[in-house]
């Protein structure tokens, strides 16, 4: 199925809980969140790049972005990609991907997936891939990669599967978003759920079947338009309902397929993530800043002004994110209120810092 595999990318999110780094103009795929030396984004083609072709890559993101879009992803021809006129979460812009794909090669599997994981065992994530396209079924499932939880994350989706001795594709049986913390100790004990990567592989030709029973309104506001039209892409969007593929589609349909992945693997959802991944000094802390500390553990500094000095005593477990116009301090466990933060900023009319 490999010579059928398109790549649809969504690059399309705001980034709020990486503010302030993150702002409406350059969110956190478009930024070096980890100082890689690559933005989120380019990570991703980079490694979509090791299996296909540019002509089979495609890119959905926001209108607002199209000249970062151009910067970051020049070698994806411009007809794929799809700049949404309007935000309206996950489900439309794969529902919009899936026709545009559809109409171009009816025979042709998707590969969706985000752009902003971080996985630094990219060959375990490629072999995966290879394995599944080459041994799975895909004539009426949609399949997910699933990884095996390391420890009990609480801001994770959590996938129950039905174990089946010999095969790699394994049957879901339930979707749990984001648990409490007991009941995530509960999932990891019992051995039989996997952390919800959020890439998904089907035939176009599935999803559109699966859109059309299970999300009659969106699929009827895309149907008997031209998806190269902006003016008819926006009516669309403006119709859209704004609901993710988890809740619209993932929630309802069947059958629905796991392949278990082992390797290292990350969503960058917020700070906490990066301090997650990054190098730590012996205290625990993440420096990506110039700083001098005393008495400072499990801490995240992260400077956007290499020269700016910070000088810091006393903190334990804190995120402590600085720009050219906003300094964050905040507990890393609320790290969640930044979107609340967010939210009061534009309340407030501080738009400038948005």
């Amino acid at each position: 199925m490999i010579e059928k595999t398109h790549a649809v990318i969504l690059a399309g999110g705001v980034g709020s809980r990486f503010w302030p780094a993150s702002r409406s103009a350059r969110p956190k795929q478009f930024l070096d969140i980890l100082g890689t030396g690559k933005t989120v984004l380019t990570s991703t083609i980079s490694r979509v790049r090791r299996l296909l072709p540019p002509e089979r890559i495609w890119l959905v993101g926001n209108q607002q972005h199209s000249a970062l879009i151009v910067e970051q992803a020049a070698e994806i021809s411009p007809h794929r990609r799809l700049l949404e006129p309007f935000q309206r979460n996950t489900a439309a812009s794969i529902l919009w991907a899936t026709e545009t794909v559809f109409r171009e090669d009816p025979e042709a599997l998707l590969w969706i997936l985000p752009a902003d994981h971080f996985i630094p065992e990219e060959e375990g994530l490629i072999t995966l891939v290879q394995r599944l396209l080459r041994e799975c079924d895909f004539s009426e499932a949609i399949f997910t990669i699933g990884i095996k939880p390391r420890y009990p994350h609480t801001g994770y989706g959590y996938i129950q599967y039905v174990p089946i001795s010999g095969r790699i594709c394994q049957p879901v049986k339930t979707f749990t978003e984001k648990p409490s913390r007991e009941l995530a100790e509960v999932f990891l004990q019992s051995g039989d759920f996997l952390w919800n990567s959020g890439m998904f592989f089907a035939r176009a030709a599935v999803l559109r079947h699966a859109f059309q029973l299970h999300a009659t309104e969106l699929w009827e506001v895309f149907q008997g338009i031209s998806l190269q039209d902006g003016m008819a892409v926006r009516e669309a969007f403006q119709q859209a309902p704004a609901i993710s593929f988890d809740y619209a589609i993932m929630e309802k349909y069947h059958p629905v397929m796991v392949v278990q992945g082992e390797f290292s693997w990350w969503d960058l959802g917020g700070w906490n993530s990066v301090h997650e991944v990054s190098p730590h000094d012996e205290e625990g802390n993440t420096l990506r800043a110039k700083v001098l500390l005393k008495g400072v553990q499990d801490t995240l500094f992260f400077s956007s002004q290499p020269k700016k000095l910070i000088i810091a005593e006393g903190l334990k477990g804190y995120l402590v994110i600085d720009t050219e116009d906003a300094l964050l301090i905040l507990p890393r466990e609320e790290e969640q209120t930044i979107r609340e933060w967010v939210q009061r900023l534009r309340s407030e009319g501080e738009i400038e810092y948005l």
